[in-house]
This record gives structure tokens, C-alpha cells and sequence, in this order.
């Protein structure tokens, strides 16, 4: 079996972590591991509720990290605090274990760190642009404050500052969150704070940014005559539109992240608990400098890639969004999925759901935990179709318990609505990374949010309907009950040639019960005589509670003979709950039967005429033989 590596990151649809995946993915293939990538989208794109924080942050409670052989951490990449604390607290435990740990940017106890000289690179963009550009008042844009990797670049920049004899003011240091909105922002922040405007605005990553540049340029001050603005990370769009950042050999750190592993989990254990990687500073005319043609057309062929994919994406949203949104039940949800996958080209999927999902089991879907078996509603690989069946969580994907030639690189991703955990998907790593990702995730999202909801009202309307045929007092059949599945039962007996038995039964006592004692304790009473009458179920016969004291019982029956033992079983069982739970009252009642095998001109009301004249006997019979 393949080595089994777990990595924890979140928003893998950026394009930092994609390259990361994509080294991930290779080096999968070199070390012969299966790379099992557990992402939540984070606020990292655009702001979203709390709700989505904590549905975004359960992935992190899927994985049992002891059955994985080692595992990578990129807390870094958590854009909010509770994706960020659930990491930890998951991680936690594992640490403790002794297995093979790697963490990137974040030292972490128990892991080796892969970590970059960002602060090199950092002070050396300060030092340009003081001392090319003649930059005085500098402005920074961080990431959120609980960021190590953020607060080593603002640091990286104050020293440089500090070594030109200069302060970076600490009004002028914003939180821009990562994000291009907090970077708008933070940029909106700058032209307020009135006074001269900075001479340079260095933000912590390129997303940060492009949208100052673009703010400024919104507001007239031009880029990089008025103010200088520089990123971090290199991004595709950044350096095509000449942002002046640092790039990260990010491939070269998810490769060596699985190498150290691999290594570690046969046995050779790492010599250094930290690993430094360089990083490169790449000018561009956001800070005055000219363009470098080299990165700029390896950059425009990726945006030429995934302008192409974007409108590939685009279309087919339109064109599944209703169909998924509409599924009636997980047969249906099956097929639509199924032309989904084959029409984006996806070869390994795997949609594993709570099985409340479908109605499989009587409970909420709220909560942020994953139910110990799932539910796979539709599972695909190379070509090769899963059947429906229920998989042990910790199993996460049945590809994963069998024997491949290939190691396989999944990206596993939460599916809820609200408080409503619906499980997770599973995509191989080209479907599960970039632009597409969202989408993707819409849409399934969609499909299980109309499963549930059609399951739902399935459920909900055969409860009523069952409400409406029994009884609320006794959960017995009711009168309308009665109406509705006797005559159904009476003609099937007429069709085979056996008997009908239709029992009529009145209560004894029952005034004298509720006078003395009030009708709450003659409902007890009824609800006893309800108990009582269940002994006939077992020779598939059905009591019904008409109203009042009045209980019906009907079945079909092979002998006359059969039909009258009915009434000794009856009083059996009453004698058994008057001795063995005592009450206040016995309980008793008068019964009467008729049972025949119905002709075609029969009618129920004439086996009820018959049954009622029957029970009248017994119960004058019976008021007879009382001592006076």
C-alpha cells in the first residue's frame, strides 16, 4: 500500500496553493503516497458569515490523522480565526504521537518547519525602494493579526526603515486580511487618514495589492508616480500587470515537504527542524521599474489557460445549475451528477453524504460532525463507477482501501448549508484546485440542498398522512384509518376465498372511571385497552380505536375457528395486564365478532351491523353474570 499523507490547508483555489498542490501532486507520484488535501474556502476570496466559518472548518474533523503515516500543515493559509484554532486542535493530539510532521511558514511543536527567507527578501524590496526611489513615508498593508508570516514582514520592513534611519508609523500599518476586500479597505483608510499620502504602500501579498492600485487609481493617484505600491508572492495577474513582489519557490517547498516525510516514515529521521528556502524579489513598473519579460510571458500563458477555463466554467454553470438544483431523490441526484462529472471532464469523484441526507436514517443533519459511516451517493474513478453504499468515515473513499498502480492526490472539500453538515467531496487534484473549485462546489451544494429538502418533505408528508389514519391517543388505526384499509383488506380476502373477521368492542367501566377519577384517567384507560389490543398484530390483525371507549379490530383469517380464538386472546391478554400492572380499574370489555368469506354483494357495514349485534349479546351476557 501507499504511503498515506495528510495535508490541512485552506483556499486551494488561489493560485499560491495551487502551486503548492501541484508540488504536492508530483512528488506524490515520486515517493509512491497518497496525498489526501483537506481545504475550506476561509474568507480568503470574499467576506461570509460566521455559519460559514464553522461549515468551512468541519473538514478539518474528518480526517483521523492516526491513520495517516505523516501529515503537512499550512495554518498560514487560515483566513479566520476558527479555521485556524480547529487546525490546531486537531493537529494537537497527532503531535503528541511522535509521527511525522511537516509544517510551512509556522513553526509547530513536534514538526520540521519549511520556512522562507521572506524577511531577506522583504528588506531588500524596503531598501529599494528608499533607496532607488527615494521613498520616505511608507505605508503597509498586513495580513490578519494572527498571522506569523505576516508579522515577519511587517518586522522585515520596519528594520529596513530602521537601518535608513527611518520609522514605518504605526497609523499607517492596516489590516487588509489577505484579501482584495480588506486591501480596498485598507487603501480607503490611507486616503482618509488625510495629511500627504504615503510615497509607498508595501502590502503583505499581491491580492492586497492590485486592489490598493486599483482604489488609488479609482481615486486619481496614479501608480507609480503619486505612490509606489508593491505585493508579495508573484501572482500570474500581478506580475502581468508589472506589480513589483517576491516570488516563493512554493513547487519546490510541497516537494521537499513529502520527501522529508517519506523519509521520515522509513525511518530516517530529519537532522534539522527548520528548512530554509530563498525567495526572490521580481521589480515592476508599480514601484518604477521596468518590466521583466521573462516571468511576464510565462504568467500570460497560465492567464491565457485560465481566462479559457473560466468561460468553459461559466457555461456550464448555466447549464447544470438548475438541473442539480432540482434532483427529486439520490437516484436522480446519481444520474444528474453523473453527467456532471463526465461533461467537466472530472475522472475521480467521490460525494459521500450523511445518510439523513437521503432519508437513510431518522435524525437532523445539524452539527458540525461527520456521522461514523457515510453515505457514497456517487463515486467515480478512471471510468470505473461506485455502487451506492454506505463506507466507514475513517475509509474516506473506497479508492483509498484498494490496491492502484498510480498513488491517487484528492482534495477534500465540505458540502453544508447552514448548520446542516450534508458530508463531503472528493476530486481528483485538477478539478479541486482553481477557479473551478467554487463552482463545483455550488453546484453539489445545490443537488444536496434539494435532496434533503425533497426527503424532507417526503417524510414530513407521510407523517401527516400517517397522523391523519391513527389515532394521537392510542397510535392505533383510526376511524378514517379504518374507512381507508378495511375494505382494502376484505377484498383481498374475498379474492383469495378466506375469511374476513371484523370484532366490535366496548369498554366496561368507563363512566364510573371518569367520574370517580376525572377523564385523564379515562384516557389512561383507553390507552391501556389500546395495549392490550396489540396482541392481535401478531396474528396480523389490526385494532383501530373508533372513538370514546369503541375499538374495532379486522384481519383475514383461514377458518371460522381461527377468527373466534381471537376473542380468548383478547381477554388473555387483559387478564395478564390487570394481574401483572395493576391499575386503579380493571380493565375489561364486551366483544363481538363476525367473520365470513365475503361475497361480491357484501358490504363493510353489514360485517359491522353484525360484529356491533354480537358485542351487545356478550355485554348483556356479561351484565348478567356481575353479582349484584
Amino acid at each position: 500500500m501507499s504511503k498515506r499523507i495528510a495535508v490541512l490547508v485552506a483556499s486551494i483555489d488561489r493560485e499560491y496553493q495551487q502551486d503548492f498542490a501541484s508540488g504536492l501532486a508530483s512528488a506524490g507520484v515520486q515517493y509512491d503516497a497518497d496525498i489526501c488535501i483537506f481545504n475550506s474556502q476561509g474568507h480568503m476570496n470574499v467576506a461570509i458569515s460566521t455559519n460559514s466559518e464553522v461549515g468551512e472548518s468541519m473538514i478539518y474533523d474528518l480526517p483521523d490523522l492516526n491513520e495517516f503515516d505523516g501529515v503537512i500543515t499550512m495554518l498560514a493559509t487560515m483566513g479566520n480565526d476558527i479555521a485556524h484554532q480547529k487546525v490546531l486542535d486537531v493537529v494537537r493530539p497527532f503531535a503528541k504521537t511522535g509521527k511525522p510532521h511537516v509544517s510551512i511558514d509556522v513553526p509547530m511543536e513536534g514538526a520540521v518547519c519549511i520556512l522562507f527567507d521572506d524577511a531577506i527578501s522583504v528588506g531588500e524590496l524596503t531598501d529599494h525602494l528608499i533607496s532607488e526611489h527615494g521613498a520616505r513615508r511608507i505605508a503597509f498593508v498586513s495580513g490578519p493579526k494572527n498571522s506569523n508570516v505576516s508579522s515577519a514582514r511587517l518586522e522585515a520592513c520596519r528594520e529596513a526603515m530602521r537601518r535608513h534611519g527611518l520609522t514605518l508609523d504605526d497609523n499607517l500599518v492596516f489590516d487588509g486580511e489577505w484579501t482584495r476586500v480588506g486591501g480596498r479597505r485598507a487603501a480607503e483608510r490611507i486616503l482618509e487618514s488625510g495629511g500627504q499620502i504615503p510615497d509607498a504602500v508595501i502590502c503583505a501579498n499581491d491580492d492586497m495589492a492590485l486592489s490598493v492600485i486599483e482604489y488609488m487609481s479609482e481615486h486619481g493617484i496614479r501608480v507609480p508616480k503619486d505612490v509606489m505600491v508593491t505585493g508579495f508572492d508573484a501572482l500570474r495577474e500581478a506580475v502581468m500587470r508589472g506589480v513589483t513582489s517576491v516570488c516563493r519557490p512554493v513547487d519546490r517547498s510541497a516537494r521537499k515537504a513529502v520527501e522529508i516525510l517519506c523519509r521520515w516514515i522509513d525511518g530516517e529521521a530529519p537532522k534539522e527542524k527548520e528548512i530554509l528556502l530563498s525567495t526572490i524579489p521580481i521589480y515592476g513598473v508599480s514601484c518604477g521599474c521596468s518590466q521583466s519579460l521573462e516571468h511576464m510571458n510565462e504568467k500570460l500563458r497560465a492567464l491565457g489557460t485560465e481566462r479559457w477555463n473560466m468561460e468553459t466554467i461559466l457555461t456550464r454553470v448555466s447549464m447544470y445549475s438548475g438541473t442539480l438544483a432540482g434532483v427529486g431523490d439520490e437516484l436522480e441526484a446519481a444520474e444528474k451528477i453523473r453527467d456532471f462529472t463526465d461533461s467537466w471532464n472530472i475522472r475521480e469523484l467521490y460525494l459521500c453524504v450523511d445518510p439523513v441526507i437521503c432519508g437513510r436514517e431518522n435524525r437532523t443533519a445539524e452539527g458540525s460532525s461527520f456521522p461514523d459511516e457515510m453515505y457514497l451517493l456517487y463515486g467515480i474513478r478512471n471510468g470505473k463507477e461506485y455502487r451506492q453504499t454506505l463506507i466507514d468515515r475513517r475509509d474516506l473513499v473506497p479508492a483509498l482501501q484498494e490496491m492502484r498502480k498510480n498513488p491517487s492526490c484528492l482534495v477534500f472539500c465540505p458540502l453544508y448549508y447552514r448548520n446542516k453538515n450534508f458530508g463531503y467531496v472528493a476530486m481528483d487534484l485538477g478539478n479541486g484546485t482553481g477557479s473551478a473549485l467554487y463552482s463545483v462546489l455550488m453546484l453539489l451544494n445545490g443537488a444536496l440542498i434539494s435532496l434533503y429538502l425533497q426527503t424532507n418533505i417526503k417524510q414530513y408528508a407521510a407523517k401527516i398522512e400517517d397522523m391523519a389514519v391513527h389515532d394521537i391517543m392510542t397510535g392505533l388505526l383510526n376511524r378514517r384509518g379504518y374507512m381507508e384499509q378495511a375494505p382494502i383488506a376484505m377484498g383481498k380476502a374475498r379474492k383469495t376465498g378466506k375469511y374476513f373477521a371484523l370484532l366490535s368492542m366496548d369498554m366496561d367501566h368507563m363512566k364510573k372511571i371518569n367520574d370517580e377519577h376525572g377523564h385523564m384517567m379515562g384516557d389512561e384507560a383507553i390507552c391501556r385497552m389500546g395495549r392490550a389490543l396489540r396482541v392481535l398484530e401478531r396474528q396480523g390483525v389490526t385494532p383501530v380505536h373508533i372513538s370514546g371507549d369503541e375499538f374495532l379490530a379486522y384481519g383475514i383469517m383461514d377458518s371460522q375457528a381461527e377468527a373466534e380464538a381471537l376473542i380468548p386472546a383478547i381477554q388473555a391478554e387483559l387478564d395478564r395486564m390487570n394481574r401483572e400492572e395493576p391499575w386503579i380499574s380493571e380493565i375489561g370489555a364486551s366483544i363481538g365478532l363476525y367473520a365470513a368469506v365475503p361475497e361480491s354483494s357484501d358490504l363493510m357495514d353489514e360485517y359491522m351491523s353484525k360484529a356491533d349485534r354480537a358485542m351487545y349479546e356478550d355485554k348483556a351476557r356479561r351484565k348478567k353474570s356481575r353479582p349484584v
